[in-house]
This record gives C-alpha cells, structure tokens and sequence, in this order.
C-alpha cells in the first residue's frame, strides 16, 4: 500500500483567479482599480498615469529655473534646445564669471533640506554663520547681500521651478541647527558639530511644507516641478552597501512627495506637479547607466525629455503640431518606437560584447599553453 507524501511546506498552492481583477465580479475594487501590467512592456502612459497636468506647465513665456541634483541641468538645457526659457536672471559674481547662485551652484541642493535653506535665505529668515557654506571645489561661499538679493529676484521673477530632489543622507550644523551643503573638509571638520543623520519621512515632508509656506508668502504664481533624480548616491556615509543605502534614500524621498502630492491642500492649490523621471528612467529602461554606473545614457536622457515635452510642456514636436494636440495613442505610439530603437541598440551592444567576451576567452587560452 503506497502511502501519499505529503505536499512539502515550501511549495504554495496557488488557485487559478487569485486576486484577477480583469474579472470585475470577482473582487471589490473601490474607486480606482489600476493593475500593473503584466501582458506587455510598461510603457510611459503606465508611469504617467494620475500625474500628468491637465494642460501645459511650460509655454514659450516661461521664466523656468531648475535646481537640486546634477539631473535638473538636464530639464534647463533641454528647453533651450528648444529655444525656450528666453530670460535672464540676475547676475552675481562667483568665480571668474557673473552668475546667479542658484545657477552656478544649483547642483549643490541635493536634498530638500539646503533647498528649503535657499528659500529662507533669500526672503530674510535665515543668515549663514561665516564657512558653513561650502563649495564642491572647498571654498567657503561668501553669503553676501547683493547674493542674497540676486537669489530672491531670481525666484519671484520665475514662474516654474523644476526642484530635483537626489538624496536623504544630509550633514548638519548641529550647533546652528541648519543643514550643510555637503560633509565638511577635514581642516574645518569639528566632531560633535557637524554631524551626519539619515532624514527620516517625517522630516522630509515638514520640510516640504515649510517650502509651501515660503512659496505662498513669496512667489505665489510659481509653479513646481517635483522630481525625484536617478542618479545614486555618490557613497554613503552609513555603515552598510551603497546600493541598499541608495534605494533607502530614494524611497524616503519617494513616500515623503507622494505623502504631499497626494494632500488635499496641495492638491487645492494647483501648484504643484509631479514629474516620475526616476520611475521612468528605472520603469522603462533595463540598463539606464554608462559603464561608470552612475550617469543615464544619453538615449535614456532623450527619451524622458521627450515624455516631459509632449506632457508637461507646449513645446511642439515639429514646426507644425503641437504636442498639446497630440492624441494619447500618438504618444503612446511614438515613445514606444523610441523605446524598441534604444533595446535594439542595447542587444547589438550586448550581442558585440559577449562576441568580445568570446574572444578574449579564446586568446587568454591561447596565452596559457606551454
């Protein structure tokens, strides 16, 4: 008599219909029901879904600046491509050459907190002590204030703001209770002063908040972009792997902007907007990056820029048609060619480099007989 082996703990039974929401009597799916596609590739309509502005955010009258990670340079050179974003901000002197702050040095509001810090600065709120600002090059920055005029012209004359948002991991002045552009160098680092924290949620979207504040009482026409940048941490200053620290980095960033998109008095105000670069970058590319891991490939780059042009901007796909005019298949259709043009050129990449693996194998072979 044979006796039946029980089904082993490690294997689930899975039951043909779970959880199928193609079946609407099946389960209660509320308001919105909105299943992840599984049948096909993701395309950008699945990313953009709930965030794309009613109508055009940037016209060819738009006053645009563009600061926080080194991927907001991408949006700034992209409109005047384009030939958009024709004004002139006030200019200070930094370095050998007049510039506003804001500009020659926006790579450096990485995170939300020094962004936040701007704001307060140049509406009266806040003075830096002299050498906490500190330049990627190790220069102290001087906060003058004919700069502290410049940055607040700069921001009540513009009328978009794209805020790119890069990391979570902030140093901070503990004694002035303020954050710091970046780790101090070893010649002005005091222990027990300048310390590093991971900001938690929490504190990211009071942040946030604060930033309204400012907005509302300062620069009421503007308009923000958010967005949450690609490119990962440099390194970490915690005790674990970089690339787990990134994504931590990131997630706290992500939840924190959704938490105030998502409100009912941001919502209600209609100034601010959601752009899902770092979803589209990740949710439609398999290798984003160049070979050093860290910068988007150019066709990468090209193809979020055109998806923020046809849904965020009125910057026409050619001398005749509008994007604003553009029906949604013909979006649809149309970053989908882009995106099959760029994974035909990634198999020809991988095709000629397992060809070059091949080769090199059978030379080394070659290189080890006697």
């Amino acid at each position: 008599m044979s006796v039946e082996k029980p089904l082993p703990a490690s294997v689930w039974r899975r039951h043909e219909g779970d959880l199928d929401f193609e079946q609407p009597d099946r389960w209660f799916k509320g308001e919105f029901c909105n299943p992840f596609p599984t049948s096909r590739a993701i395309d950008s309509s699945d990313v953009l879904l709930g965030w794309s502005p009613p109508a055009p955010i940037v016209s060819s009258q738009s006053k645009v600046i563009a600061f926080g990670s080194c991927f907001a340079e991408y949006f700034i050179r992209f409109l005047a491509a384009h030939g958009y974003n024709h004004w002139t901000a006030p200019a200070e002197r930094h370095a050998p050459s007049e510039e506003n702050l804001l500009l020659s040095l926006g790579q450096t509001f990485e995170n939300v907190f020094v962004v936040l810090q701007q704001f307060r600065w140049a509406f009266g709120e806040f003075t830096p002590q002299e050498g906490m600002w500190i330049t990627k090059d190790k220069v102290c920055f001087e906060a003058t204030e004919e700069r502290r005029s410049k940055v607040r012209s700069t921001l009540t004359q513009a009328n978009v703001v794209v805020i790119t948002l890069g990391l979570s991991e902030v140093w901070f002045d503990q004694i002035e209770n303020e954050p710091l552009w970046r780790t101090m160098p070893e010649r002005l680092y005091e222990p027990g002063r300048h310390v590093f924290k991971l900001a938690t949620v929490i504190e990211t979207e009071r942040a946030l908040l604060e930033l309204d504040r400012l907005i509302q009482k300062h620069c009421s026409r503007l308009k923000v972009i958010l967005t949450v940048s690609p490119i990962p941490l440099l390194a970490t200053f915690r005790n674990q792997s970089p690339i787990t620290a990134n994504q931590v980095s990131k997630s706290i960033l992500r939840v924190s902007l959704d938490s105030f998109m998502t409100s009912s008095t941001v919502i209600g105000s209609g100034r601010y907007f959601y752009f899902p670069s770092y979803e589209l970058v990740f949710g439609l590319f398999g290798n984003p990056f160049e070979a050093d891991n860290r910068h988007i490939r150019p066709e990468v780059a090209d193809t979020v820029l055109e998806i923020f042009r046809m849904a965020y901007t009125d910057i026409p796909s050619d001398k005749s048609i509008s994007s604003a005019a553009l029906p949604e298949d013909t979006m649809r259709s149309q970053i989908r060619a882009l995106k099959e043009e760029i994974q035909a050129k990634e198999n020809v990449i991988q095709e000629l480099r397992k060809a070059a693996d091949d080769r090199l194998a059978i030379i080394q072979s070659l290189d080890r007989r006697p």
